[in-house]
């Protein structure tokens, strides 16, 4: 179901030669006639920042990355395309710290989409592109200098109810429900699939209030009964996500197309969908009132997949949505200021 409330956001950056890393303007230029430029889908009170991008070129190609802020727990989108009079591989391989990163062929050129990891030390890190051209051997490289990311400490405890009680979460009885839900994710989390990430992003909410920033340590309260007395404590984790405001049964839109590989109930995050977009990138929604989708739906950015609730490890009504890719916990929010092309 397509969401009644956003307003679509036509984004165009210009594509500079430049071999710095500088502002991203407000508008990108076509390359191509079949390039398609961005839409996205945000609540009005939601302003995108223009992200930050590095380019650098040789004679075939010119490459462009965007992000964020280039800073720990951003996502990186990079398109390669040919220069004039240039050459443009039928295939190229692209390595970020020496490790391989999916990339996409395209009508224009090639496009991908990784981030950085939020444990990620700042400093300088190499990409290299590489390909073949007249049976020789070309290598494009540059590097990306990795900010510090601001993430916040929570100076208080948070009481999760049942959840902060270690009887209860370790109560035998639900030892095969936590299993089995471990195994669902497991599952849909080692789906593997093409790229399907198009030209269109979309906010997962229809207003924008951050309650719980991402990769914020916060702190549990915990307790037990040991010799019939209330043994109280404390546990710290990690944030992996964002939560949104949300009342019980507001609506919570896909962030881009992709395949539904988890909608189900779980022990602590409650209504849970799980969204493959493709080339091991997922986007995952929690605590859901309400689940509007099911295993193996195909949905698009903005489509609705539930509603915000309360169900699971939670203190009080809000969506929960996280962005994994290839393995790594990335900040959704840093999704959202990306110009990504069809």
């Amino acid at each position: 179901m397509k969401h009644k409330y956003f307003i679509p956001l036509l984004i165009i950056l210009l594509l500079a030669d430049c071999s710095s890393q500088t502002i991203g303007d407000s508008a990108k230029e076509n390359s191509s006639e079949k390039k398609q430029t961005t839409i996205f889908k945000k609540p009005p009170e939601f302003q995108p920042e223009k992200p930050e991008k590095i380019t650098f070129n040789n004679t075939d190609i010119k490459v462009t990355m965007y992000s964020k802020r280039f800073a720990q727990g951003d996502a990186i989108y990079i398109e390669i395309e040919k220069q004039e009079n240039g050459f443009i591989p039928e295939s190229l391989s692209f390595l970020y710290k020496g490790g391989k990163v999916p990339v996409t062929k395209t009508t224009w050129g090639f496009k991908s989409l990784w981030g950085i990891h939020p444990d990620q030390k700042p400093g300088k890190i190499p990409v290299v592109i590489s390909y073949k051209k007249d049976d020789q051997n070309i290598a494009l490289s540059s590097n990306i200098l990795v900010k510090k990311g601001n993430f916040l400490v929570s100076e208080s405890k948070l009481d999760l109810g049942d959840f902060s009680n270690k009887d209860y979460t370790g109560d035998p009885k639900f030892k095969e429900t936590i299993a089995e839900c471990s195994e669902l994710r497991k599952k849909a989390f080692g789906s593997v699939s093409e790229n399907k990430i198009q030209n269109t992003i979309s906010h997962p909410r229809d207003m924008h209030k951050v309650t719980s920033e991402f990769w914020k340590k916060r702190v549990y309260l915990t307790y037990q009964t040991k010799n019939k007395k209330k043994v109280t404590g404390s546990r710290t984790s990690i944030h992996r996500g964002v939560d949104l405001k949300g009342d019980v049964g507001a609506p919570v839109y896909a962030m881009a197309d992709g395949e539904v590989v988890l909608a189900h109930s779980m022990f602590y995050e409650g209504n849970m969908v799980i969204v493959d977009h493709g080339n091991q990138i997922f986007s995952y929604y929690q605590h859901l009132d309400s689940i509007n989708v099911k295993t193996g739906d195909m949905v698009k950015a903005g489509d609705t997949v539930g509603g915000a609730g309360t169900t699971g490890m939670v203190t009080g009504p809000h969506l929960h949505v996280s962005l994994v890719i290839q393995g790594v916990h990335i900040d959704p929010l840093s999704l959202l200021v990306l110009p990504v092309s069809k």
